[in-house]
């Protein structure tokens, strides 16, 4: 193999500035609405394997996002292979814009070409991921806007998050119940299954998980502890304390007559999308403190001991 590129787009979202050149999301996947790049990419060849109704799409969209690299650095992995490594990484980008703003972005029509010395193969796959705003399941679902400092800022939060999750050895591509796995990493794979959710109960129950997760570290009088530690974290950057416990106080109650078969009253369904819409926000003002501050990762993905230091100090006072 020569020469490996790739070329898609990010359904769901909208740039709104023009572009010169690109910006770069992460090594090897760029971001353009350049014409002059998106014409070097969206070729007469591309249009014949793509299809009418692909090629149309791409160039129709608001952005354009491609790379290039030697076929090397995959470590000689087939290019069905090589895709779905760069759909991986999409995927881990489309987790790391969340904690800059929810989003329902996508990526399902990704294009490989593969040059060797004989010949040029063409491969193409998706990512089967189907997110949903927090407040509930459109059939339309809203774009969401990105600047140029919001894509800077992207892939600022994505290289902390990711590197620091690699570091951990706490990847999604790792089984998160293995010893070592941080408390951070299992919080975002709950928040990602919350956001794949189509049902509001299944949303609220895996962001209470997210929050058990960081907070908890035992299961006594759990729904008043963790309602508490969430309500004096976020009472220390501005939140409303009160309002803070009651939210995850209904929000646990929520999950608990979830997983134990129970039904919800016809005034508290009402207030699921309300509700959860106000724990995605929550959490995502959470993660974003944690992951900016090396001595919140320190305690957060720490021992039991630290962590309940941690609240007992900030709820009781200092010793």
């Amino acid at each position: 193999m020569k020469a490996v590129s790739y070329v898609t787009c990010f359904r769901k979202l909208k740039l709104t500035e023009p572009i010169s050149g690109y910006v770069e999301l992460l090594p090897r996947v760029n971001i353009t609405n350049d014409p002059v790049v998106r014409k070097k990419w969206l070729t007469p060849e591309f249009s014949t394997v793509a299809g009418l109704i692909e090629a149309t799409h791409l160039n129709s969209e608001s952005n354009l996002v491609f790379g290039e690299f030697d076929a090397n650095e995959m470590k000689d992995l087939p290019p069905e292979g090589m895709l779905l490594a760069i759909l991986s990484w999409v995927n881990g980008l489309f987790d790391s814009a969340w904690l800059i703003k929810e989003h329902v972005m996508v990526c399902d029509a990704a294009f490989m070409r593969v040059e060797t010395d004989s010949e040029v193969r063409w491969t193409s796959n998706f990512l089967a991921v189907r997110p949903s705003f927090s407040s509930g399941y459109s059939v339309k679902e809203d774009d969401i806007e990105m600047s140029i400092e919001d894509l800077r800022e992207w892939s600022r939060i994505d290289d902390l998050v990711g590197g620091y999750l690699c570091k951990k050895s706490s990847l999604p591509s790792r089984f998160m119940m293995e010893k070592g796995y941080t408390r951070s990493g299992i919080a975002l794979r709950f928040v990602a299954t919350a956001r794949q959710a189509l049902d509001l109960t299944f949303k609220i129950t895996n962001y209470s998980s997210a929050l058990e997760t960081l907070f908890t570290t035992e299961s006594t009088e759990l729904a008043h502890k963790l309602s508490e530690r969430v309500a004096f974290f976020l009472g220390e950057r501005g939140y409303n304390r009160r309002t803070v416990f009651a939210t995850i106080k209904s929000a646990y109650g929520v999950r608990s007559k979830l997983v134990h078969g129970d039904t919800l009253k016809p005034s508290l369904i009402e207030d699921l999308s309300v509700l959860s819409a106000q724990c995605d926000a929550y959490l995502r003002a959470i993660l974003r403190e944690i992951f900016n501050s090396e001595n919140l990762k320190g305690i957060f993905d720490s021992k039991n001991e630290a962590i309940e230091d941690y609240f007992s100090s900030l709820i009781l006072g200092p010793f």
